[in-house]
């Protein structure tokens, strides 16, 4: 029989020689709901999952279904980091966890609620998760009404692999939790933004605004602090005597995020409100924030070959001689090559959101939320969130950082028109709350102007590669290029966080190999064992 998993999964109950396990497979949202289909499809999971019952392979659904033991607390106010003991929990790199709540929350007034929720959590290892959506914006178990109260239920957890399969928890364990009287975050947002809910990113250098409420206590006074770990600064603290349950600071905008420095794509912040009750007891909620740019480089790693040179002898004849010799590659000469990187934008938004850094104001404003950029050349870009202009940076700074390549910016930048060609797949799931798509398919996927500045590498190969040449043969060092080709997004954020590709970032990048190749005389040249020369994406050498 089956049975629907929450909203993303659904269920297949599989007897399995006498014992029971659980296989799920992911529901597209485009899956046609056509009974038939849907029931091949879980077949089609459940073949794949439960090849074995034997608990010695990655088949055996029962051998991996994670396992929840026991809470690190059973009462907490929102905000507080709680951990989660069990087993069979999968890893960061291998999927996702959830925790998975069934049962009811009776606030301290009386109301009932049902629970059947599915919530967030970090896996530390295989034994350990976090529970990091337990606050700060709301009580989960409240379902929109947020009280202390106590929730009586079970507790398990889920397990979506990379490959789709959903392993849920065979055992959910019986709890009793308290949510105790917190401080719940109702607004953080920029002083200029009106967002509908509190931000899930920050930029750097603008003012934040941030409103709480204190639930199931009477306060006497707030503090509200921004630390930043990975920074030389100190914490920023405001504190002030408590006019009732509800407070916030920095409408004046003396409550601001530092600038991301220059070597660095983001950093992350920790915002701590505490508050003191009136019977002296102490509150606390904290959570971090990631700190951006409004424009930034997404790289994701992805790398592939787009041309491959013709081997190159480095070397004579080197003799075996009677005995045959060891060899080793010292490189003679260097050879240097062109990194480069082109952005192909979007036209519609580069003409919609930047203008001459001369003009009085800029272009972006006018939309809810937006941010403002200026720009002259494509390459050095201001911003403003509606007064005076809030920072400044590099592009070519910015593909660096995300890139994570060493090259420098030399000569004059150089402009054609092009069509993008590359789909970049969209950002991080954990940083974004907007799906993005290349430029080639957002508003209406309109050709963007392209710059492209040239750097100058070059790479020497070292000493480490050794080989023989036997006795009675000859051999000769080959060296090799390979240029690669890096795809990556330029992406913009408005004042609440969203997120919009804006342009097409491909950057080339060479590496190179050397090979011993041996033969029976020299001249002819022994061939190299290298492969031969092949061009997969283009612009290649002689076209």
């Amino acid at each position: 029989m089956w049975r629907l998993c929450g909203v993303k999964h659904a269920k297949l109950i599989m007897f399995n020689g006498g014992r029971i396990g659980t296989v799920c497979a992911i529901l597209r949202a485009d899956m046609p709901m056509n009974r038939s289909v849907f029931i091949l499809s879980l077949l089609a999971a459940a073949s794949l999952g439960c090849t074995s019952n034997t608990g010695e392979g990655p088949g055996d659904v029962m051998a991996t279904a994670p396992h929840v033991s026991a809470l690190s607390t059973y009462e907490a106010s929102i905000g507080t980091l709680v951990e989660v003991y069990g087993s069979d929990f999968l890893g960061a790199s291998e999927g996702e966890m959830f925790l998975v709540f069934q049962g009811t929350y009776t606030t301290d007034d009386g109301t009932v609620t049902n629970v059947d929720s599915e919530f967030d959590a970090v896996s530390v290892n295989g034994g350990t998760l976090r529970w990091t959506s337990f606050g700060p914006y709301q009580v989960p178990f409240g379902q929109g009404r947020d009280a202390a109260g106590v929730f009586e239920g079970t507790v398990g957890a889920r397990a979506v692999r990379d490959d789709g399969m959903v392993l849920d928890d065979l055992e959910p364990t019986p709890v009793s939790f308290r949510v105790k009287p917190s401080l719940i975050v109702r607004e953080l947002q920029p002083v200029t933004a009106n967002c509908g809910a509190p931000v899930q990113r920050a930029l750097g250098g603008a003012g934040y605004r941030v409103a709480v409420e204190a639930v199931g206590f009477e306060p006497e006074s707030f503090t509200y602090t921004i630390s930043f770990p990975t920074l030389d600064r100190e914490p920023v603290s405001v504190r002030h005597a408590a006019g009732g349950r509800f407070d916030s600071v920095g409408e004046s905008g003396d409550f601001v995020f530092p600038q991301v420095p220059p070597q660095a794509l983001s950093y992350g912040a920790i915002l701590t409100v505490q508050s003191t009750s009136s019977t002296g007891e102490e509150f606390v909620s904290a959570f971090a924030i990631g700190v951006h740019r409004p424009l930034e480089v997404y790289y994701n790693g992805n790398v592939g070959v787009a041309e491959i040179f013709a081997p190159v002898p480095v070397s004579s004849c080197i003799p075996g001689g009677v005995n045959g010799r060891s060899v080793s590659y010292n490189e003679s000469s260097t050879e240097t090559r062109t990194r480069s990187y082109s952005v192909n934008w979007n036209e519609n938004w580069l003409s919609s959101h930047t203008v001459a850094s001369s003009s009085s104001s800029t272009i972006g404003l006018n939309e809810t939320n937006g941010v403002g950029f200026a720009t002259t050349d494509g390459e050095s870009f201001t911003w403003s969130l509606g007064g005076e202009i809030n920072s400044s940076f590099g592009l070519s700074e910015m593909v660096k950082v995300g890139v994570k390549a060493t090259f420098g910016v030399s000569g004059t930048s150089s402009n054609s028109r092009t069509n993008s060609q590359n789909r970049t797949e969209g950002l991080n799931a954990s940083e974004t709350t907007t799906d993005t798509n290349s430029v080639s398919e957002s508003m209406g996927g309109s050709a963007g102007e392209t710059f492209s500045w040239s750097v100058s590498s070059a790479q020497t190969v070292g000493n480490g590669f050794s080989g023989t040449v036997i006795a009675d043969t000859f051999g000769v060092f080959y060296r090799q290029t390979v240029r690669l080709r890096r795809s990556a997004a330029l992406v913009a954020y408005n004042q609440c966080g969203a997120a919009a590709v804006v342009a097409d970032v491909e950057f080339d990048d060479y590496e190179f190999a050397p090979d011993l190749a041996l033969g029976s005389s020299c001249p002819p040249l022994p061939e190299s064992n290298l492969p031969q020369a092949e061009c997969l994406i283009s612009p290649c050498a002689g076209e």
